[in-house]
Parts: structure tokens; sequence; C-alpha cells
């Protein structure tokens, strides 16, 4: 007679087993290490797996908070913050966690102004946008600045257009491309893209058709796609660039 046969669910089950008990460890231990040692990083990791493992958003929350404002952890102001502008919800949708944008406003601006720039961008958008709160170009235009200054790819893409559509600021085309070709040369295929509209329509760069073919070539190569830069899906509309 041949082996038994294998009950896939029971082994499956049995592993699920094996992995809870693993992380329930893990995580006393963290919790551990963060009262013990008040350290961000890994006061930050507790809050994490709190949140992402075993889905306690409350708890995992309160400790993102504790350790944003306790401890200046950027890392974990940005992620409190985010949790708190869209809210949380159960499946049923039922909400574990109410919406808040003050309260996560403060803690990307402490973020931002901290040490995690990818929060300015964020914030940015949120002032460009005015959907949750007023718009204010200017701070927007604030915030990219930080984030940029502090090389984050993301801010810097957005303070490109803000350049290019004069947002906040007068409209300059020409650090605008400064800074979609920095983006573009670290591998970010929206400045790649944005180059390649510019260089194609020739806003505020004199028009280029082999360097739209080369930009659009990069953010095809960037994105791993194949679909080329068209005006649908071009986040550069049509009357949104200087002439």
């Amino acid at each position: 007679m041949g082996d038994k046969e294998v009950n896939t669910e029971t082994v499956q089950q049995e592993f699920k087993k094996i992995q809870d008990d693993y992380y329930k460890s893990l995580l006393v231990e963290m919790k551990d290490d963060c009262d013990t040692y008040k350290k961000a990083t890994e006061c930050h990791e507790y809050a994490k797996m709190m949140t992402n493992y075993f889905k306690r958003f409350q708890e995992g929350l309160d400790a993102y908070i504790e350790n944003c404002y306790q401890r200046k952890a950027g890392q974990s102001c940005h992620n409190a913050a985010i949790s708190l502008l869209k809210g949380v919800h159960d499946q049923d949708g039922s909400v574990i966690i109410e919406r808040d944008v003050e309260r996560s406003l403060d803690m990307l601006k402490l973020a931002c102004t901290g040490n995690y720039p990818k929060s300015c961008a964020a914030l940015s958008r949120l002032l460009q946008y005015g959907k949750l709160v007023p718009k204010d170009y200017s701070k927007a235009f604030e915030y990219l600045n930080i984030g940029c200054d502090n090389n984050n790819t993301e801010s810097c893409f957005g303070l490109a257009n803000a350049y290019i559509q004069g947002m906040g600021t007068k409209q300059d085309p020409g650090k605008a491309v400064e800074l979609l070709e920095q983006g573009c040369s670290n591998g970010f295929a929206k400045s790649c893209h944005n180059l390649a509209v510019l260089y194609y329509q020739g806003s505020g760069v004199k028009k280029d058709l082999n360097k739209f073919k080369e930009y659009n070539k990069k953010a095809q190569l960037f994105r791993g796609q194949t679909s080329p830069v068209t005006m649908e899906n071009n986040p550069l509309k049509e009357g949104s660039l200087p002439p």
C-alpha cells in the first residue's frame, strides 16, 4: 500500500498555528524591547506587527501615535496619519478607527519636517487637491521643497509639476525639466513620462521627438510596460502647461 493520503487542510492549519505561535512570541519580544529600550525602531516594528499581522488596528495605531509623539519617529507618524486620514473599517463595514483629518495633518507635518520626507509628498497632495482640507498651493510648494531637499523622489516630482503649472510659485519650465531629469535618472517612471510629454508637446522646452522617444522608452522600462505615452494616460493635461 502507498503512503497515507496527506490532508492538505490539516497541514495548512498546523502550519498556521506554528506561524501564529512564532509571531505571538516575537510580538512579546518586540513589546519588551520597546518598553525597555524606548528605541523608535523597536517600537515602530511592534506597532507594525500589531497592525499588519494581527490586525489589531486600534492597538497598533496607539503604538504608532505614542512612538510618533514621544520618540519623534517619522515613519510611525506617517503610518498613524494615513490610518487616521482614511479611517479603518471591518469587512462588514463597521468602523474600527474613525477618520480624524486634523490629527492626521498634524502627524504628517511632524514627519515631513522631521525625518520622514515621504510624508511631505502626501501632505502636499492633500493641500493641492483640497478635498479634505482647504487648498493651499503655497504651503504645498513649501512641503514639496522640504521633501525634495531630503531626497524624496515623489516630492521632487511634485515640485517639478508645481513649476510647470505655477502652483504656489512662478512657472519655471527650466527648473521643472532639471528636477524631472534627476527623477528619471533615478529610475522614477513618472518623471520620465512627463519629460517625454514635454518634449513631445514642446512645452517649456524645444520640441524634440528624439528626446520624446528616449524618455518614453525609459518610462516604459521603469514601469515594466510597453504602452506609449498618450494624451489619455498623460498626467500633464492639455491647457495646464506653459506656452
